[in-house]
């Protein structure tokens, strides 16, 4: 059985193909989030408004994360350009690791 290979996410590798805003409301359908290795357990993550006003990271684990829990979000995040792959977050200079599997084609 060969391992997946992964990535550093950056942002726009995490953005939900078919999210809504409140002031533009999807079709109801489920979010598509990406499988992604958050501190190295799998998740599925994604950044959108997930129906509210302002952008968020949210992330569901298959496994509990020993910080973040069974589920996180937040709006309070960054991904940087110069520094993809880790994810800073919330006033208390908290960050994560984040990897986004890579498909072979």
């Amino acid at each position: 059985m060969s391992q997946r290979k992964t990535r550093p996410a950056k942002e726009e590798d995490l953005i939900v193909p078919n999210g809504n805003h409140a002031m533009n409301p999807g079709d109801g359908t489920p979010y598509e989030l990406h499988h992604v290795l958050v501190d190295g357990i799998p998740a599925m993550a994604g950044i959108d408004a997930f129906g509210g006003y302002s952008e968020r990271i949210r992330i569901d684990f298959e496994s509990p994360h020993d910080a973040l829990g069974p589920g996180f979000q937040t709006k309070y995040f960054m991904i940087r350009d110069e520094e993809p792959g880790v994810c800073h977050w919330g006033y208390d200079n908290e960050s994560f690791t984040i990897e986004i599997f890579v498909d072979e084609d």
